[in-house]
């Protein structure tokens, strides 16, 4: 890993060569205070001082909704999968890369899944540092720093960015306009440790997970389960936008008119009552009580069982999205209690 600045009024000029070298995706302003990824469309739409897009970057890997395979008449099987240009993704900040980390791992496991693989393998990452806000809970989560994943990531200085390279491919965006880098500064190394301690200091959100797993495994039959379901819409929008959920459902629909018939893959959240529902009409988390204990307990047990890390990044997103006003942290502290 190598560490290099560059002048932050020369960004402008460094994504206009990195887009046409690559496609390039951005984030842009979308609402008042709400922000989504698009195709980069120049400079002045880029928000650099953004904290979380409505949807995460999962859906570049995993659709909303994908053709798996269609089959016309008696003809053999083709695979839907669209070849997709290489693509480099500015602005992420660590939380949603800590997020794509746990998505490859999710994919990974019993095998690799080639319809996620095979976008996330023509993906590179510039990351970007960021302040937290009220919902933010990286820090709690650990994921508040990244080392791993990107390719180059821009800490955010008064008149530079300082660049980590972790990646040839990051090397190679460099090389692109090497004019534009040079070697950090004692100055400007001093700068960055100060961002780093200030930075530590301005969350304001703090979660205790020391024995979270343990708590919720001996509370699993507690009332806050009860409470919170009374007050939960289970309209699925926690899990929609949330950066490492990935349920999905597979399902064919064929038009009589064309003879055509498509396997679709799309989002599905174990919040939804149906999630469950099996052949024959039982379903294995029809209470409600159930169906909010388990997103919890997959976050926090389930997949740290099987990889050794939660699935909250602590990015916020669920929190601010909604509806009920339910809070992450709230109910952990109300299980603590």
């Amino acid at each position: 890993m190598i560490y290099r600045t560059m002048i932050k009024k020369t960004l402008p000029r460094f994504l206009d060569t990195v887009n046409k070298n690559y496609r390039l995706i951005v984030p842009e302003q979308k609402g008042k205070e709400t922000y989504t990824f698009k195709p980069y469309s120049g400079f002045s739409n880029v928000a650099t001082e953004f904290l979380r897009t409505i949807i995460p970057p999962k859906q570049f890997f995993l659709p909303p909704k994908e053709d798996l395979f269609h089959v016309s008449g008696t003809s053999d099987i083709e695979v839907g999968a669209e070849e997709e240009p290489f693509s480099i993704i500015f602005g992420l900040h660590s939380c949603d890369l800590h997020g794509i980390d746990i998505l490859d791992k999710a994919f990974s496991y019993g095998g690799k899944d080639t319809f996620y693989w095979r976008r996330r393998e023509k993906t590179g990452f510039i990351g970007l540092s960021c302040l937290p806000d009220k919902y933010c809970l990286c820090k709690s989560m650990h994921t508040d720093f990244i080392v791993d994943i990107y390719d180059l990531f821009l800490y955010t200085l008064d008149e530079v960015y300082m660049v980590s390279v972790r990646t040839a491919l990051g090397d190679d965006m460099l090389r692109l306009c090497p004019e534009l880098f040079r070697e950090p500064t004692g100055k400007e190394i001093a700068e960055y440790k100060d961002r780093i301690e200030e930075r530590e200091s301005m969350f304001t959100r703090i979660m205790d997970i020391t024995n979270l797993a343990d708590l919720l495994t001996l509370e699993y039959k507690s009332d806050v389960w009860e409470q919170y379901s009374h007050r939960c819409l289970f309209c699925g929008s926690c899990v929609m936008v949330c950066p490492t959920c990935q349920c999905f459902d597979v399902y064919d629909s064929t038009d009589l008119l064309t003879d055509i018939t498509v396997r679709w893959r799309r989002w599905d959240a174990c919040m939804r009552k149906d999630y469950a529902l099996v052949t024959g009409g039982h379903n294995f988390r029809g209470a409600r009580p159930e169906r909010f204990r388990f997103r919890y307990l997959h976050k926090e047990i389930g997949f740290a069982e099987m990889h050794g890390k939660a699935t909250c990044t602590g990015c916020g997103r669920c929190s601010e999205t909604c509806p009920a006003g339910i809070d992450m942290v709230e109910v952990v502290r109300s299980i603590r209690e």
